[in-house]
């Protein structure tokens, strides 16, 4: 993929969800003006598979760069923003880990599998990023918004594993998103709802919540968890520099793009227009809000400088590691899901 000069044209940090199956003009003129960097499509958004195809491409013309990112929450099971009769079902994460226990190499085989169909299918309309794969660990006593959607309590195991399914994701074109950098795991409190605090020490934190970010240091893009590491800042890591240089770029050496989760969610405080402000200035290079409309849109664009050239950059070395992979057409999918689930049930 080559791009038209990113570094030397204004984009906006923004990664936008809209609501209802297609855009308005008043939404596309927003997207011609101010080109924000990525779709976010949700669960609203879904009708058929050749729907979404048009408006992924919709999109994609209206900000009129090839440097542009469409992803989803496509992690499988309960949390599969893709679904319905044309789509195909997929395991969550922690379907492996039973086994993953008896027999790691064909967990291994069976998560890049699910991972290279799953991204194919994305592709085939026009997704080249994805939220997923989550490599927080599964933690006793933690809240149950992670449960099931975590490979392996073990870090080791959860790294082997997570670095299949990314694997699998950039072979088929598509750009994997580490969730959720530093580790959201132990948290026992949902940030969803509330601010979660994570008070481990951060050598406890090294040999656990961080290993498997560590291993996959080298992954494009990871999102930016909205939880307090307490022994590093009182602000949750999504809007605190300190948090972002010396503990996800220093210590954990995560060196590629990063996206925060999304804005809405309630671990952040005050009005969505100084949320994505505090994001941008924490250092994360892009701000995800799954919802909103073009009147949230304006105030949010208003408040926020465009991407700097270092995170340009940085954005475009990231969508180079998958812009080459070509979808093939020998993959069958349906086969790849059907091993998959014969492994599983074994």
């Amino acid at each position: 993929m080559q791009s038209n000069n990113p570094t030397n044209r204004s984009r906006s940090a923004l990664v936008i969800g809209f609501p209802g199956t297609e855009f308005t003009e008043q939404q596309l003129a927003f997207i011609r003006q101010h080109r924000p960097f990525g779709l976010m499509i949700t669960r609203e958004n879904i009708v058929t598979k050749k729907q979404l195809a048009n408006v992924i491409q919709t999109f994609k013309e209206a900000v009129g760069e090839e440097l542009v990112m469409v992803t989803t929450d496509q992690e499988g099971g309960r949390i599969q923003y893709l679904q319905g009769e044309e789509w195909q079902r997929y395991p969550i994460y922690g379907d492996f880990k039973e086994l993953a226990d008896r027999d790691l190499d064909l967990a291994r085989l069976a998560a890049y599998e699910t991972s290279l169909a799953m991204a194919t299918e994305m592709a085939e309309l026009g997704f080249n990023a994805n939220c997923g794969p989550v490599l927080d660990l599964v933690v006793s006593g933690a809240d149950a918004v992670m449960s099931n959607r975590c490979f392996h309590p073990d870090p080791k195991i959860a790294a082997e594993l997570a670095k299949v399914y990314v694997q699998g994701h950039m072979d088929a074109g598509v750009m994997p998103m580490l969730k959720h950098i530093p580790g959201h795991g132990r948290a026992t409190e949902d940030s969803h709802k509330t601010r979660p605090v994570i008070d481990a020490s951060l050598s406890e934190l090294d040999k656990t919540d961080f290993y498997p970010f560590a291993r996959l240091k080298n992954a494009p893009m990871a999102m930016v968890a909205h939880l307090v590491i307490s022994e590093v800042d009182d602000k949750p890591a999504s809007i605190s520099a300190k948090t972002v240089e010396s503990l996800i770029r220093e210590r954990i050496g995560f060196s590629g793009s990063l996206i925060s989760d999304c804005v809405y969610m309630e671990s952040l405080r005050g009005p969505l227009e100084e949320r994505c402000k505090q994001v941008q200035d924490a250092g994360v290079d892009l701000v995800l809000s799954c919802h909103g409309d073009i009147e949230d849109w304006i105030k949010w664009e208003s408040n926020l400088r465009p991407l700097s050239k270092e995170s340009l950059q940085r954005l475009e070395r990231s969508m180079l590691t998958t812009a080459e992979a070509k979808i093939s057409d020998h993959i069958d999918v349906s086969r790849l899901v059907k091993n998959v689930n014969l492994a599983l049930e074994s």
